[in-house]
């Protein structure tokens, strides 16, 4: 099964009551999906992004993978914290396209952007029938018209900056929910879909979701509501739900303690990468698995 999620839309601001919970992605036969080892390793590619230098994208890249990490997530409890640790590392020249190979990226596509036009990001999760995830690949478009900043003061002049400005560790953090399995919070009617033959998902709690454009308050101030601002920064931060999926879907008493960048190169594929941040190659990909794949996608809408 394979899944892509993409960028940021136009949304009407009603909203209605409803009991807000998180949504998770599943496989063709209906099971949720998950990592199983205890850290995840992608590899970041600029493939030329040049509007920030390559320290300033490790900033924002590890700030929103940290942000769902067990350092900086306590759990409900007040003493727990989630297990999975997604390790980013910055590849060393080369380029990658995101594509099934068992090989994590982040790519920042600075070509032509292939996918839906308002899409500020696209990420894809692939995964075995059993929801185990083998892959998960994240597009960055990088295109013409889109402007990406490091925003950390929200309240300094932005003056200078073009209409279409976006804070990168913003949009990350939502592209990093989907990279662990988390669905959107809400449902955009597919508009190659008019029939709506396609299931409108269920939360954690067994409800549909609501529509976007009349999702309550709760639901628009989760990191995976799939919508956000001009200069937007507030996605940088888990909300209560985020928090609680994250801790409930990899809880710290199930952490399977293993982690492929803790093995040494065994020839099959699986590699020792440096640390979050550094400059390093990025991991082999494994051999290939059966497969579905997941898409989402995350839109832009302006601020009024």
């Amino acid at each position: 099964m394979r899944r892509a999620a993409i960028g940021i839309l136009l949304l009407s601001w009603l909203t209605a009551g409803r009991a807000h919970a998180y949504v998770r992605y599943q496989s063709k036969d209906g099971v949720p999906l998950y990592w199983k080892t205890s850290c995840v390793p992608v590899a970041i590619y600029l493939n030329g992004f040049t509007q920030l230098d390559a320290d300033e994208v490790a900033k924002s890249v590890s700030a929103a993978a940290h942000t769902w990490s067990p350092d900086d997530v306590t759990c409900a409890d007040g003493v727990s914290h989630p297990y999975l640790e997604i390790v980013p590392t910055l590849a060393v020249g080369g380029s990658a396209s995101a594509k099934y190979d068992a090989h994590n990226v982040l790519v920042f596509q600075t070509g032509n952007w292939a996918h839906q036009g308002d899409a500020l990001a696209l990420t894809t999760v692939s995964a075995k029938d059993d929801g185990h995830i083998v892959d998960a690949d994240i597009e960055i478009n990088a295109t013409a018209g889109l402007e990406w900043a490091n925003i950390d003061d929200p309240s300094a002049p932005l003056g200078g900056h073009g209409v279409d400005l976006h804070d990168l560790q913003n949009a990350l953090t939502h592209e990093f929910g989907h990279f662990i399995g988390l669905d959107h919070t809400c449902y955009i009617p597919d508009s190659v879909d008019p029939t709506m033959t396609k299931p409108i998902p269920l939360d954690d709690m067994g409800n549909p979701v609501p529509y976007c454009d009349v999702a309550p308050d709760a639901i628009r101030a989760t990191v995976m509501f799939p919508s956000t601002t001009i200069a937007e920064t507030s996605k940088r931060y888990l909300s209560p739900d985020d928090v609680r999926a994250v801790c409930e879907i990899y809880p710290a008493a199930l952490d399977p303690k293993i982690c492929p960048m803790d093995a040494p190169n065994d020839g099959l594929g699986c590699a020792t990468v440096a640390a979050a941040g550094s400059h390093a190659r990025p991991l082999v990909g494994l051999a290939a698995l059966a497969l579905g794949v997941v898409g989402f996608v995350w839109r832009r809408r302006r601020r009024a």
